[in-house]
């Protein structure tokens, strides 16, 4: 007799029972793999090919010119340098200009059955196009290639809409002049249907800003990364390279832009004064010639000391009331760019610092221009300080002009009163002299302006871009999205967890006894064994151990034969019930075969049928249900020996349920059944009482009370594990001390795992069934 244990809510995972659910779900697994495994390929074969291309740049700037002396700005820290440049490089100016400088205007595909393909560089055909109506930008215009000669376009979207032309005609309408070009990949038998895009510039900045990503990569090198995705690795490519190219020459120019302004005006101040010059030096010579000297007398040379004195004094009042008028002028039409190009060094300290906080709030405000508008409050604010600060400069500028005028005509007065004494002076002398002061004045200034020239040329020579591209534009041959080895690492994760998952749940929804070890977890009743489940489809209440004696059913029914005489003694004569929870858990078929495994142990066995609602034990031996049986006996219209019917098989005999009487439970009462049961023990050895379920109807119960063992059958894979509450509650409310459980159509492959089987006592070679097919068997 198998070992028992206490019942108890098992909490660990029942490998038995998790390997009957894995069974019978091993066709939805594989369905699961299959739909997740085939979403992935669909994903992969349907989603258009992502391209990235990427370069490096180094945005260091060095001013080399500080090594001659000259005074140069202080350098950003590295962050702002490399933020400010990324910026710049993201910023809508700047896509304008890369925009400008590479062809984007039309964009060409082919139409495919699913995804459409960018034909870049690769189109079998060109356009020229003037557009007149706005509304054609961003949308296809539909080609179809017709021949070598001749196609269809549909410029209205709408569908069959199409009109033939020839390539290289001029197609002309109110929205559009147009004309196709074929090109060298043209190929009439090959792709037919193409559209194109004329794109806006809208469109074109939202496309670089989409796909474009600029990232720092060393902040102390000033290094970063420009990546660019598009589904054209070609594409890709060749915009980066725009880009660093494009960036490079647009930094170089705006790094210059200042200092070329300013020897701009140097150079024409420069050609003035040579002209001057010039002019001194002919004067000079003719002179010379003319008068074979240039030496004055002693005494006039002190006079012409203090003429010189007041002649530069005046020459510096007039050139300061020059530049001050110039700026005062600037000032009074808000010329601001011209403002910048005055050197503050020419004024006062009070206007020389006024003039540097005007330029330098106005180099304020173009900062802000980059990112802010001119309707922000940050920029109204700073022009609001720019027009306060003219405003200040404008009227320093004017009293300044009017105390240079008044020392200016003091002056004049001075000079006039010289004048009067040299009146005997050789008009020619003073003409000289007075040429000759000019000519060194305009000499000393010419050289000044040519001094500050070559600094500014000096400091654009050496302030260099150091923008150098360290990594070009990659050309990737492998897409960066869809990556097909995650795609399908997912669908097989998401197949494996989607299964796991749906095998716990019918893990935890399957609520049938599975096992023996499950069975014996649940009830404290004893196992007195258990029976396999036949191979060959039978009936439920067939008598097969006399066609299949060495059949693991028989062997197995021996064995409960065995318990069976351990549990009861042998010298009495023995009642056996066996019952169960509901129909079709097999207690017929146990009753019976039993009955006929204990019948040929030379035993005299008798079967009675007590399921007189649904009785079957005739079924079983192969014979007719007659008009009489148990039903008549206890109520005394047929005697026992009347309704004794003999099997086919020696010493087994049985009763007939007889007719379903209206009240079943009501004869097993009354004193006649137990004067049946006291008839047949004087005959027979053992008597079977086939019951009614006891989950059903209380005949069942009854009947138990009359035997001397009770067996209680519960099928594997089909009794719910609820069941064995009514199992228990005969235990423990009923109080049936001599109660055993037979576990009934075990499956093989866990039947085998006690023991030998009892396959090994039956010489049956078609029997034998792979490891593999019994894991696929549902």
């Amino acid at each position: 007799m198998e070992n028992t244990n206490n019942p108890s809510e098992y909490e660990g995972i029942d490998l038995d029972k998790g390997l009957t659910v894995l069974r019978k779900s091993v066709i939805w697994i594989v369905l699961i793999f299959l739909i997740t495994n085939l979403s992935a390929y669909l994903i992969i074969r349907w989603t258009k090919p992502l391209y990235e291309s990427s370069s490096e740049l180094k945005l260091d700037v060095e001013a080399n010119a500080s090594d001659l002396g000259l005074t140069t700005l202080a350098e950003n820290k590295n962050l702002n340098i490399i933020s400010g440049e990324i910026e710049l490089i993201r910023s809508k100016l700047f896509f304008n200009k890369v925009i400008e400088n590479f062809d984007l205007d039309v964009s060409y595909y082919t139409i495919g059955n699913v995804l459409n393909d960018e034909k870049y560089k690769s189109s079998p055909f060109v356009i020229e196009y003037d557009l007149k109506n706005n509304s054609l930008y961003d949308r296809p215009i539909k080609v179809d290639i017709v021949n070598s000669t001749t196609y269809k376009i549909n410029f209205s979207g709408k569908e069959g809409d199409f009109q033939t032309y020839r390539f290289g005609e001029k197609i002309t309408n109110e929205n559009i002049e147009l004309i196709l070009f074929t090109t060298q990949y043209f190929d009439p038998k090959g792709e037919l249907n193409h559209f194109f895009t004329i794109n806006s510039n809208a469109h074109l900045i939202n496309y670089l800003e989409s796909n474009l990503t600029v990232i720092p990569l060393n902040l102390n090198a000033n290094t970063i990364k420009i990546t660019f995705q598009d589904h054209n690795a070609n594409k890709a490519r060749d915009l980066v390279n725009a880009i660093d190219s494009i960036y490079l020459k647009y930094t170089q120019d705006e790094k210059n832009l200042e200092n070329n302004q300013k020897i701009n005006w140097l150079n024409s101040e420069l050609k003035n004064i040579e002209h001057q010059l010039e002019g001194f030096e002919n004067y000079f010579e003719n002179f010379t010639i003319e008068n074979r000297t240039n030496n004055l007398d002693e005494d006039l040379q002190k006079t012409i000391a203090y003429i010189n004195e007041i002649d530069s004094q005046r020459y510096e009042l007039t050139k300061r009331i020059n530049v001050a008028n110039r700026l005062f002028g600037h000032l009074e039409k808000n010329q601001i760019d011209e403002i910048t190009n005055i050197n503050p060094n020419l004024f006062p300290k009070y206007i020389s610092q006024t003039i540097i906080e005007l330029i330098t709030l106005i180099n304020e405000r173009d900062r802000l221009k980059l990112s802010y508008t001119e309707s922000t409050f940050a920029f109204t604010k700073k022009d609001n300080e720019i027009a306060s600060t003219i405003s200040n400069l404008r009227n320093q500028v004017g009293t300044m002009i009017k105390s240079f005028t008044s020392d200016l005509k003091n002056l004049d007065r001075q000079k006039s009163k010289l004048q009067k004494n040299f009146v005997e002076l050789p008009g020619k002398s003073t003409e000289f002299n007075k040429n000759q002061r000019f000519f060194k004045l305009y000499e000393e200034f010419y050289l000044s302006l040519m001094q500050s020239k070559a600094e500014f040329q000096i400091a654009q020579a050496g302030t260099t871009t150091q923008f150098k591209i360290l990594s070009t534009a990659t050309l990737s041959n492998k897409p960066i999205s869809p990556d097909q080895l995650i795609i399908y690492g997912i669908g097989m994760v998401s197949g494996l967890m989607l299964s796991l998952f749906f095998v716990g749940i019918r893990y935890l929804l399957h609520n049938k006894i599975t096992t023996l070890a499950e069975l014996e977890r649940l009830t404290t009743a004893p196992i007195l064994g258990h029976v396999p489940e036949e191979r060959e489809k039978l009936d439920s209440t067939a008598l097969v151990v006399d066609k299949k004696p060495k059949s693991a059913v028989s062997e197995s029914l021996r064995s409960v034969r065995t318990n069976i005489d351990f549990m009861l003694s042998k010298n009495q004569r023995r009642v056996i019930s066996v019952t169960s929870t509901v129909g079709g858990e097999g207690k017929t078929f146990i009753a019976v075969n039993l009955g006929a495994i204990i019948a040929m142990s030379n035993k005299k066995v008798i079967i009675l049928d007590l399921d007189m609602r649904k009785p079957r034990v005739h079924m079983s031996i192969g014979n007719d249900n007659p008009g009489k049986g148990v039903s008549t006996i206890l109520i005394n219209k047929n005697t026992v020996t009347e309704c004794i019917t003999k099997t086919h098989i020696d010493n087994l005999d049985y009763i007939n349920a007889g007719p379903t009487p209206p009240n079943p439970s009501e004869l097993l009462l009354n004193g006649e059944f137990d004067l049946l049961l006291s008839k047949l023990k004087v005959d027979y050895d053992v008597i079977i009482l086939d019951t009614p379920p006891v989950g059903l109807v209380t005949d069942g119960i009854l009947a138990m009370k009359k035997a001397d063992l009770a067996l209680y059958i519960v099928r594997a894979n089909y009794s719910h594990r609820n069941f064995i509450k009514t199992l228990n509650r005969l235990i423990n409310v009923n109080q049936f001390k001599n109660l055993a459980v037979v576990l009934n159509a075990l499956p093989l492959l866990r039947s085998n795992n006690y023991g030998y089987g009892y396959g090994y006592y039956e010489d049956n070679s078609k029997s034998k069934t792979s490891l593999i097919k019994k894991l696929f068997k549902r």
